[in-house]
Order: C-alpha cells, then structure tokens, then sequence
C-alpha cells in the first residue's frame, strides 16, 4: 500500500526529478532562438564607436609615442672603430646615409668606410650611389681597391665610367688578365676588353694597350718596349746599380742627386721621360724622398705655384698628398702652406685638427669673424702655447667687426 503511493507521488508530482534529457531540449531551444539572429547584426562597426578622424588621430599619436630615435652618425662609426658590431640599417634617411659614409671616411679606418660604402650600395639605386661616390674620391679609391681585392673586376668599368675616372680603365686591362695562365684565353679577355672599352681610353694609353697585346701575340718585344727595357738594364749597368723595379730606382736616384746637389734636377727628369712613368708615380716618389730628406724648400718649389689663382702644381690629390706628407713628420708650418688646397672647408678644417694644425684653424675663424668658434676652439689649446695667445690677441681686439 505503501509502496504504491510511494510511486504514485513520483509519477504524479508536480515537482519530477531531474533529467538530462531536459537539459537538452532547453539548449536546442535557445540555439534556435540566437541561430535566427544573423551573424552580421552582431558585429558593430567601431565606427559606430568612434569617428574615423579621431581613430586616425588616436593611431599616429600612438604611433609617435614609439617613434624610434635614429642614433647619430659618430655614434654608430665610434662603436665600429672599437670593433662593435652595429647595425648600420637603423639609417634609412638618404641625408643619414650620406652623413654616416662622410663620417666613415672621416675616421681614415678602411674596414669601416667599406662596410659603409656597402650598406649605400644595397640601399641606395645604381645611379645614385655612383653619383654620391663621384663627389667623393678618396670613397670611389676604396671601393675600387676592395673589388680589385675581391676580383670583381666586372664592376670596375662602371664606377669608372660613372665617377669620371676613366683614365684608370688601363688598369682593368691588366687586372683581367691576372692568373690567366693559358694563353689563348688571356688574348681573348683581352680582345673583349679592347672592343668595349678602348674608345674610353686615352690615346698614350691606347697606343700601351697595342704594343702590349702584340707583344702577346708575337714572340718579340716592340719597339718602344725594347727600347725602355734596354735604357734602363744599361743605365743601371753603367752605374752599377740593382734596384728591382723603375720606381725604387728613382727614389734612389733622386736621393743621391739631391745629397749632392740640392737643385739638381735634370737627370731625375730625364729618367722619367726616358723610362715613361706617370705623373703620379714620379710626383708621388719625389714627394716622399724630398720629404725624408727634410729638403722643405724644394719641396715647395716642386709643388707649389706662384700664382694666387691656384697654388696646387701636382696630380695627387691634395688630401692623398698632405697626408703622404705628414707621414715625414713636417713642421707645422709647412702642412698649413698645403692644407687651403682642399676646397671644401669642412674637409679642410677636419684634417687640420687632426693634423694639430691650430694656427691654420684659428686664423679660418678669424677670417670668417667667427667670434664662437674661436671661444670654443680655444678650451682645445693648450694654455699658455703660442696658438693660445693668438686666440687671445684676436679676441680682444677692437678692431674686428665678429657676426656673433
């Protein structure tokens, strides 16, 4: 009896148990009721939200809260005279990129200007960066040394062509032709070479480049190689001189001549066009010897000229040349006769301080009534030194009209 109403209360009751199975069928009816909404009225355009002008405003104002900060220049070449790695790719300004080679070739550090110069090439378009190498020579030498290094010959022709230097597409004739042992393939290199770039060398150059293919070609010398060969074995037969090469036994020739006599010229002259050595070879030979033997008033005769207009008399380059010279250790006085060569001031005033040269600085900002320059170049004088004193008398002077 009992039991009976026992499971009358269960089947009957308005409070059942618990079943799973209407868990189930209020799920399916809610999925029924979102699943009639479409999905795209669900999704609210920020727009909605906020405005396109002040979304744009938000964005670049966040974006220049995490602007990067380009390190400078002097930095960067700092690190990499130290032996630091830097990463030269932060500078992705062309000013930056033309202010970090300038800076390289500041330094003098071969290692660094060719890293540099190797950054502008990958980042900067083939014109561009020849042209910016083009207004810088002692650049386009190092880069030209590091293909030759590399054997990249192929690039040569270019950076000649675009930079101007087309009297050195001589020197290409010959550097093909290195390690080609088998002959055939030598004179057809050469034979390549001639076809597309002789019209782009110089006449005296072009008549070296003949005699030297049909000296090639021919089991004998020409004529004019004959005779060179046969001046200078019977010029140092007579003199009983054993130099290995035409320039060494220059330097000794101008060596002993000027031991004997300061102004003798003519044999170091006539040596030179007998034996046909360029310009550069000779001056840059004379130069060192005049140099070491501290023959300073020779020297100048030498190179400088006497009028105002110009007073370079040389082909070296006049930073080549004043940095060959101070190799010798000069007096002051006479790096300063040779340092208003170089045009640009700023190039100029950079090797002068490098070079000591504190009367050539001082008397640039006095001619330029730099009154701060002055001032501030004056903290890296030694007190009390001649060049300390000259600031001062230039300071003081009342008769000096200074722009700031």
């Amino acid at each position: 009896m009992c039991s009976k109403s026992s499971e009358d209360f269960w089947n009957t009751s308005s409070s059942s148990a618990f079943n799973f199975d209407d868990d189930e069928d209020d799920i399916s009816q809610q999925d029924y009721v979102f699943s009639s909404i479409p999905e795209e009225n669900c999704v609210l355009s920020i727009h909605s939200i906020i405005s396109k002008t002040c979304l744009d405003f938000l964005l670049d104002d966040l974006k220049s809260t995490y602007e990067y900060v380009v390190p400078p220049v002097e930095e960067a070449v700092r690190k990499m005279l130290t032996g630091q790695k830097y990463p030269l790719e932060v500078y992705k300004n062309f000013s930056d990129k033309l202010k970090l080679l300038d800076c390289a070739l500041e330094s003098m550090d071969g290692n660094i200007i060719i890293n540099v110069i190797l950054f502008l090439k990958a980042t900067l378009k083939s014109n561009i960066f020849y042209h910016q190498l083009a207004e810088r020579k002692s650049a386009i030498k190092h880069y030209a040394n590091h293909l030759i290094v590399n054997n990249h010959y192929s690039e040569l022709p270019d950076l000649y062509m675009f930079t101007g230097l087309t009297f050195n597409m001589k020197q290409l004739y010959y550097l093909i032709g290195r390690d080609v042992k088998n002959k055939e393939s030598l004179l057809k290199k050469l034979d390549t070479f001639t076809v597309e770039h002789l019209q782009k060398i110089s006449s005296n150059d072009k008549q070296e480049i003949s005699d030297n293919l049909l000296f090639l070609r021919k089991p004998f010398f020409p004529l004019n190689y004959m005779n060179t060969c046969y001046f200078f074995v019977e010029w140092q037969a007579e003199r009983k001189e054993n130099c290995n090469s035409v320039i060494e036994q220059l330097a000794a020739l101008c060596k002993s001549e000027w031991e004997r006599d300061k102004s003798s010229n003519e044999a170091v002259f006539a040596f030179k066009k007998k034996l046909r050595i360029d310009d550069f070879a000779f001056e840059w030979t004379i130069m060192n010897v005049l140099a070491s033997l501290k023959l300073w008033t020779q020297l100048n005769e030498q190179f400088m000229k006497s009028t105002w207009l110009t007073k370079k008399k040389t082909v070296i380059p006049a930073e080549v040349f004043i940095y060959g010279l101070s190799r010798h250790d000069p007096p002051k006085e006479i790096l300063e006769l040779y340092l208003p060569w170089i045009s640009d001031n700023e190039r100029s005033l950079s090797l002068a301080q490098k070079m000591n040269c504190h009367k050539f600085v001082i008397q640039h900002h006095i001619k330029e009534r730099d009154r701060l320059a002055l001032i501030l170049y004056k903290s890296k004088i030694t007190p009390q030194s001649q060049e300390f004193f000259l600031i001062e008398s230039a300071l003081q002077s009342t008769e000096k009209k200074w722009k700031n």
